[in-house]
């Protein structure tokens, strides 16, 4: 069973304010960036409001393979984003890619033959599977969350608490 903590980071500013910080104190949050170190990277989606962070990978061990994804909501002289940690999309993608073409690649290999395609299937394909569904444990970092936080907390002086716990069955 996995559990997911839901945050909630009150900013005292105003949204074009935050998004000017924002603008200023991160890098874009595209996978050229990962490489850096001590950086925060960001992206915002106007249409839909939302907001992406990341701890490049380059700051911690083993990690900056997930993003804090919240909605950014304008309240009075604040902001307030309600989100979540999550993968990122393109190691997302990346592993979903890797999945589909392991499946062509043995189907081909196995050249029509059921036994051999089912031979293929359980021992190449269902542990990728496994491991697929399993993407959010593995790539989960603490040191990484923390990280984010606290780049809420100090650099934007925001107020971060933790609004609920998904428990989630694989």
């Amino acid at each position: 069973m996995e559990i997911r903590m839901k945050y909630r980071i009150v900013i005292p500013e105003s949204k074009e304010q935050f998004l000017y910080l924002i603008n200023q104190t991160t890098k874009e949050l595209n996978i050229q960036n990962q490489a850096y170190r001590k950086t925060i990277l960001a992206s915002y989606d106007k249409e839909n409001n939302v907001l992406a962070v990341s701890c490049a990978a380059g700051s911690m061990n083993g990690g900056g393979w997930e993003q804090f994804r919240a909605t950014v909501e304008s309240h009075d002289d604040s902001v307030v984003l309600e989100g979540e940690f999550m993968v990122l999309p393109y190691i997302k993608r990346g592993a979903q890619i890797f999945l589909i073409a392991m499946l062509i690649i043995g189907f081909l290999f196995s050249k029509g033959d059921p036994f051999l395609l089912g031979e293929i299937l359980i021992i190449f394909v269902l542990p990728l599977l496994l491991l697929y569904k399993s993407l959010q444990k593995i790539v989960g970092n603490e040191e990484g969350r923390q990280l984010v936080l606290r780049y809420f907390e100090n650099d934007l002086n925001g107020e971060v608490e933790v609004i609920g716990r998904k428990n989630r069955e694989d």
